[in-house]
């Protein structure tokens, strides 16, 4: 079986006041961004390809809603890449599903315990973030 090199992430951006727009973002094996698509869906449903995604979005916060992957392929090693980037953040994945299993066409990464929302950096690398890792905020005078 030929394994997979890319894991689709579909999110949401997160604004002050609500959710914004979905996205979509296929990702490679080193979580940087392969190709972005702006989900839009005022009439009936369309796709926006987002070209330079890593100028477009920066600044951008999103909430990760759900991860796809090609149930063709041995998706093994590409779901092990954003398991252990959700691990280095204290993400836990609980009920992975073998890679034989239907359930890898719905839930491929299985359950994760905390919400889970990342940003961009200027080479189109996704950096994870999450409550689980307590972060604090501190103030320092100017």
């Amino acid at each position: 079986m030929q394994v997979a090199t890319e894991i689709l992430i579909n999110a949401r951006q997160v604004t002050p006041h609500q959710l914004g727009g979905s996205y979509e973002f296929i990702l490679n094996s080193q979580l940087y961004i392969t190709e972005c698509i702006k989900l839009e869906s005022k009439q009936k449903f369309s796709e926006r390809p987002i070209q330079n995604a890593e100028v477009l979005l920066k600044g951008m916060l999103f909430e990760l809603n759900h991860v796809r992957v090609d149930p063709k392929l041995d998706n093994t090693q590409i779901i092990e890449c954003l398991t252990n980037a959700l691990g280095q953040i204290g993400v836990k994945v609980f009920n992975q599903p073998h890679r034989s299993s239907m359930a890898l066409c719905f839930k491929p990464l299985g359950e994760i315990s905390d919400n889970v929302r990342f940003y961009l950096n200027p080479n189109g690398k996704l950096i994870f973030l999450s409550p689980a890792m307590r972060p604090k905020l501190a103030y320092s005078r100017p």
